[in-house]
């Protein structure tokens, strides 16, 4: 060691010891640098499946909203009725693969033994939550046809 407190390299051994210290190093750095990058795009994947969950909750609630109400006791404006009815069911027709595939994301998620598997398999979206929703419009679609 010198007066500065670094110590001299004297022999071909010390270099290589050096040398190979400075490459383990390197290679654990690279190692927890592909851990942290797989954990942040588990996360990503995780918050995309989130915000589309959530949005289409939302929506789906909205749509119940709008079949269960009660006005189409009412015999007025049939024919209104009738064209915002089928273009409820056009909507809900066009959101059921996102829906699918939602639920195919989360199922893949769970299979590959995510971090958030049990987030997901309590707060995802379930295809029984779609075919749920499916059946009200159903029935809320026969009710009208009556």
């Amino acid at each position: 060691m010198d007066s500065t407190g670094v110590k001299i390299l004297d022999s071909a051994d010390d270099i290589q010891e050096r040398r190979h210290q400075v490459l383990d190093r390197y290679q654990r750095f690279k190692e927890l640098s592909v851990l942290r990058r797989q954990k942040l795009e588990d996360s990503f994947s995780f918050q995309c499946f989130r915000r589309d969950a959530d949005e289409l909750e939302k929506w789906i609630q909205e749509k119940l909203q709008i079949a269960s109400d009660e006005n189409y006791k009412d015999p007025s404006n049939l024919q209104g009725k009738l064209q915002k009815h089928q273009a409820f069911e056009a909507e809900v027709q066009a959101n059921a693969a996102a829906i699918i595939k939602l639920d195919e994301f989360g199922n893949k998620m769970i299979t590959n033994e995510h971090f958030a598997t049990e987030i997901i398999r309590v707060s995802g979206f379930s295809a029984v939550r779609f075919h749920v929703f499916v059946l009200l419009i159903r029935n809320v679609i026969f009710i009208v046809n009556l």
